[in-house]
């Protein structure tokens, strides 16, 4: 759930892939943003990561997700984000993550930024990672 003024910040998933269920769209904003195949397993691109985040790169593409829209996404490797939802209905959607290492968790900070908190396996296993990339 999104509320007014909140969106997901760039970022790059911690699992290899995610699929994603439109549920509702607030009134406006929301869109999903993102890079494809920013970086790969053996170069973070931050050079090409830098450009995103300040506006200036022509690899950025916008996709509005409709209700019911079921999305598979490659996060691992594409840089990505929810602009702000504004007006006052709510933002929802159904997040399902998947990867291939075994009880690999977000980091405690990463899960904490995006989700508002966080639980106890993730403070368990943190700093278990299937990679060497950053979240």
């Amino acid at each position: 759930m999104v509320e007014e003024g909140e969106g997901f910040p760039w970022h790059f998933d911690t699992n290899n892939f995610t699929v994603t269920l439109a549920i509702q769209n607030g009134e406006a904003g929301s869109v999903f943003e993102y890079a494809p195949g920013l970086r790969s397993a053996e170069d973070e691109c931050f050079a090409a990561v830098a450009d995103v985040l300040d506006g200036r790169s022509e690899q950025v593409k916008s996709l509005n997700l409709a209700p019911g829209d079921l999305q598979i996404f490659k996060g691992r490797y594409s840089l990505h984000r929810v602009t702000p939802v504004t007006g006052t209905r709510r933002r929802y959607v159904g997040i399902f993550s998947f990867v291939e290492t075994e009880g690999m968790v977000g980091s405690v900070e990463r899960t904490r930024q995006l989700y508002g908190r966080v639980l106890p396996i993730h403070l368990e296993r943190a700093g278990m990672r299937g990679d060497r990339l950053q979240d």
